[in-house]
């Protein structure tokens, strides 16, 4: 027994360092290539497939959607469709273990991966570690095959699988549910298959009651997405929602259809093998399995996402609905989810200060926005302050958006201390640099104008500095010469120094979103571009 649990704790181990190597190396490739590729629902389910057998692990793929959806680059019906495809994409695992895995010696192929991999990860240079960690988690993967094989062989006479008989309802049952118990332990749908496999090729089970535990194993891997969903963003939990769904109901009809299944699975066993293999027959009802769910769920994928929105209602802050903490474990997708949220706050804070400057009055309404944007600011820090940007692209993006996120917090608690009185003390200048203010402010909502927006914020800001200085000393020059009390003086005083400071932290904030924006088009920023943001701050 201590050797089965150890060989599933190696593969575990292998698994989750194999899948994380390879998002680290594939990361900012599989962002562009999914939104690339992903269209319409056949090319949404072929995208969310060949992810996930380029990653070997369908929680990565929907972690890549959830980020995706949050960062308004898929729609939830899209995502409907990479789900139904990472479902067929996580039955490559079978398909690895059953053609390669118990056909040569496991520890003489595991052994070299293992040492290559760990020396790798520790003489590498920064950028190629993630190569190690993926060559030692593919060692380890096999390492675990091997090892949870003679654990196996062992066991299987001390545990009464005969007890649960795939051809009595009850056992079917049992059978399931031990699969999905299977599942929920080992948090990972591949390792779970990984043991039914090897307790097949033992001789402890026999075919159909392999491909019951398969059915509960499916079930079962939706209990990830269901954990991460508690908590978490409403995308989230439509996605998980998705999941469960999809893979109960195809659980349900492949359950009522298995005897007809296992003759087709047999027929192509056969065909393919040439005998019947029953690793690799487990194999291919995994993959049948999925497809099926696939066949009948694609032509409703548009009744089902409407169906799971009914279900699960958008709530809360409608500023922070992307921010899901599950996100932050995918740097790039994160850093865009940020983006998308600073984007929303500033047109949110462009709105108050319209508000503010034609109805010269704070309202329930305004203050109302001013506590969202105070929270969407706050929970937003927190979101940034969880990412970990390796790459030195990723690093410059997310330097840029956490520049973005001080101005705004500096912007909203200026129009928190503003003086109810600032806009009736303004003198004509004073409302003439309000009202292009406004003009500049109208256009935000267009996002490909940030660079616009940008310049010509930054060059209200230099004429408002302008005017701030000279008008300043004429205001007290009155003051002395008796032509104005210094108490309206000082109040004149005061809104250009509040006008002044709004423009500029406005600008700023456009600015650094507009450099991030160019980061992401062109990949590079100039040292001339660098110095003059450096010196701007």
């Amino acid at each position: 027994m201590i050797n089965v649990l150890g060989g599933i704790g190696l593969f575990l181990l292998g698994m989750t360092m194999l899948t994380n190597g390879l998002k680290e190396l594939a990361g900012d490739a599989l962002k562009k290539w999914l939104n690339r590729f992903t269209g319409g629902t056949i090319s949404s389910v072929l995208s969310g497939a060949l992810m996930t057998m380029l990653v070997q692990s369908s929680t990565a793929t929907t972690l890549i959607t959830i980020g995706f959806v949050s960062a308004g680059l898929l729609t939830f019906v899209q995502s409907i469709g990479v789900i139904i495809g990472a479902n067929i994409g996580s039955t490559s695992t079978g398909w690895i273990i059953s053609l390669i895995g118990f056909k040569i010696n496991m520890q003489t192929m595991s052994l070299p991966f293992i040492a290559l991999g760990v020396f790798v990860q520790l003489l590498a240079p920064r950028d190629y570690k993630a190569i190690g960690g993926l060559f030692t988690g593919f060692g380890l993967l096999f390492l675990g095959i091997d090892i949870l094989q003679g654990g196996m062989a062992a066991v299987q006479d001390k545990i009464p699988f005969d007890a649960f008989d795939a051809n009595s309802i009850s056992g079917k049952l049992i059978l399931i549910v031990l699969g999905l118990v299977m599942t929920v332990i080992m948090q990972a749908s591949s390792a779970a298959i990984a043991a039914t496999l090897t307790a097949l090729y033992a001789g402890a089970i026999d075919f159909e009651q392999a491909a019951y535990l398969v059915i509960g194993q499916n079930i079962g891997t939706t209990a990830t997405a269901l954990f991460a969903a508690i908590g978490a963003s409403t995308a989230a939990k439509r996605t998980a929602a998705t999941h469960v769904l999809f893979n109960v109901v195809t659980a349900i009809i492949v359950t009522l259809g298995a005897t007809f299944i296992f003759t087709f699975t047999e027929f192509i066993t056969k065909s393919i093998n040439g005998s019947f293999d029953e690793t690799l027959g487990i194999a291919i009802f995994h993959t049948l399995f999925s497809v099926i769910g696939a066949i009948i769920f694609m032509p409703f994928v548009r009744l089902f996402a409407k169906l799971i929105e009914r279900m699960i209602p958008e709530k809360g802050n409608h500023l922070t609905r992307n921010l899901d903490d599950s996100v932050t474990k995918l740097p790039g997708v994160a850093v865009e989810v940020s983006f998308n949220t600073l984007q929303e706050i500033t047109k949110e804070l462009t709105t108050v200060l319209i508000a503010l400057i034609r109805g010269k009055k704070r309202t329930a309404e305004i203050e109302n926005q001013l506590t969202q944007i105070d929270d969407a600011i706050e929970k937003t820090r927190l979101f940034m302050d969880a990412i970990q940007s390796s790459s030195k692209k990723e690093r410059s993006k997310h330097i840029a958006l956490l520049h973005a996120l001080d101005h705004l917090y500096r912007l909203s608690k200026a129009l928190r201390v503003q003086s109810p009185n600032t806009f009736q003390l303004q003198d004509a200048l004073t409302q003439q640099w309000l009202e292009v203010l406004e003009k500049v402010l109208v256009i935000i909502d267009e996002d490909e104008r940030l660079p616009e927006i940008a310049n010509l914020l930054e060059a209200t800001s230099s004429e408002m500095a302008t005017v701030r200085r000279d008008k300043r000393n004429a205001y007290f020059e009155h003051t002395v010469e008796n032509v104005v009390e210094l108490e309206i003086a000082a109040s004149k005083v005061e809104a250009l120094l509040w006008i002044d400071g709004l423009v500029y932290h406005y600008w700023r904030t456009t600015a650094r979103l507009a450099e991030y924006q160019t980061f992401t088009k062109k990949g590079r920023h100039t040292e001339t571009e660098k110095a003059h943001t450096a010196t701007a701050e």
